[in-house]
């Protein structure tokens, strides 16, 4: 056998044997077209590392099964993916995007945070009962004088807010601005639910408790969530915008 002859063979059999490597290759299956059941891949699947198989399940979750076109897919996130191994590929490259903007997102919640707190330590508000009334039933409340029968039934829905305003300091504040929000812990949304936005120039003795009131006349299905709310499903978060004190001394967090 020529020398030749010999070196066809021996590159056929290399050429082959890359091939047989290939296919056996995970990395190589093909992604389920238009749909996030990876069930008809799931054996392939399980011969991925731990690691890559999460990387392929979460980027299936992402795209929603969707294949786009490069020529037409987003450059900062390109769902073109075909395969597991570019499924891989492109999930670790948003993997690590999104830890950027995380770690950009904590950062400035930190600044947030830490001018927020000098006037935190000096004024807090929080919700002390919560509830939705119809329109009559609010004006009632506040206006107990007026005889009901001199409103127009008004049966639609009004979130009332009773909110606790304490003075932590020895100094009586005149002014006072201000949100209070709830988070709710089984929504991803990125916008919390107003409960109150306050804004008043009642005055606040040193060192005491005052409760006022608070509604929306637009009572939001969050909202009836927020008062049915019985197992600690929101976060209330009290973020003071301005206060001033009696001796016109004042504090602004500049949060917005």
């Amino acid at each position: 056998m020529s020398f030749r002859l010999k070196w066809q063979l021996f590159v056929g059999a290399a050429v082959l044997a890359g091939l047989l490597i290939y296919r056996m290759d995970p990395r190589q299956t093909r992604l389920p077209f238009g749909s996030t059941d990876l069930s008809s891949v799931a054996e392939q699947l399980a011969e991925l590392t731990p690691e890559d198989r999460l990387l392929v399940e979460s980027y299936v979750k992402r795209s929603n099964g969707d294949v786009h076109h490069p020529a037409w897919a987003d450059p900062d996130d390109p769902l073109t993916a075909r395969t597991f191994g570019e499924a891989i590929a492109l999930q670790c490259k948003w993997n690590e995007k999104r830890g950027v903007e995380l770690e950009k997102q904590a950062q400035h919640m930190a600044e947030r945070q830490a001018r927020l707190e000098p006037l935190r330590a000096v004024v807090h508000a929080s919700v002390s009962q919560a509830e939705i009334l119809t329109k009559n039933e609010y004006q009632a409340l506040m206006h107990p004088e007026i005889d009901p029968k001199n409103y127009a039934v008004d049966r639609s829905p009004v979130f009332v807010a009773h909110i606790r305003i304490e003075n932590l300091g020895d100094s009586a504040v005149t002014e006072l601005q201000g949100s209070l929000q709830a988070v709710d812990s089984q929504k991803k949304s990125y916008f919390p639910t107003s409960i109150c936005w306050l804004d008043t120039r009642q005055e606040f003795a040193p060192y005491s408790e005052t409760e006022i009131i608070c509604a929306s006349e637009r009572a939001s299905a969050d909202h009836r969530d927020f008062v049915e709310d019985e197992h600690d499903r929101f976060e209330v978060q009290w973020e003071p915008r301005h206060i001033k004190f009696a001796n016109g001394r004042e504090l602004d967090s500049g949060v917005y």
